[in-house]
């Protein structure tokens, strides 16, 4: 809860970042009898809890629009090609804290299959209806072999 109490319980703060941008407000308790401040303290706390909608919104977009720049990533932050020894797509992710991995091979699935599987799965391990779109067109070209170490 971002609601803050300031001056010895007479002002509260509502504060929340979101996509970088501070939102606050103060609410004024001086003067007020109980009722009415507990009125206002009802108003603080729909308030924040409406910014932090707007915050987990935004957080999921963030994480929806992400890509990676790593050796082996496919653009899909998540999914990387690694090679066992043939390639393959290997979606790693996280969810309330729990580790999701699975390995979809391009040589028993082929790459166009093998890359919706792993874009299925890592949707619906991060709780979304179905893929993104930006997902689909992302699949990255697969070699057939792995690139050789320096």
């Amino acid at each position: 809860m971002a609601v803050y109490e300031l001056n010895k319980g007479q002002l509260l703060r509502v504060a929340r970042s979101i996509d970088g941008k501070l939102q606050q407000q103060y609410f004024s308790l001086i003067g007020l009898n109980k009722t009415k401040q507990k009125d206002v303290l009802k108003q603080a706390k729909a308030l924040d809890q409406k910014w932090a909608d707007q915050q987990d919104a935004a957080k999921a977009k963030r994480v929806r629009a992400a890509g990676t720049d790593k050796k082996h990533s496919t653009g899909v932050r998540g999914i990387n090609l690694v090679y066992r020894p043939s390639p393959a797509f290997r979606v790693q992710v996280q969810t309330n804290g729990k580790s999701h991995v699975r390995e979809f091979s391009v040589k028993r699935l082929g790459a166009n299959k093998a890359w919706a599987e792993s874009t299925k799965f890592l949707a619906q391990c991060r709780g979304y209806k179905s893929a993104p779109k930006a997902w689909k067109d992302r699949m990255p070209k697969v070699p057939k072999k792995a690139p050789k170490k320096r």
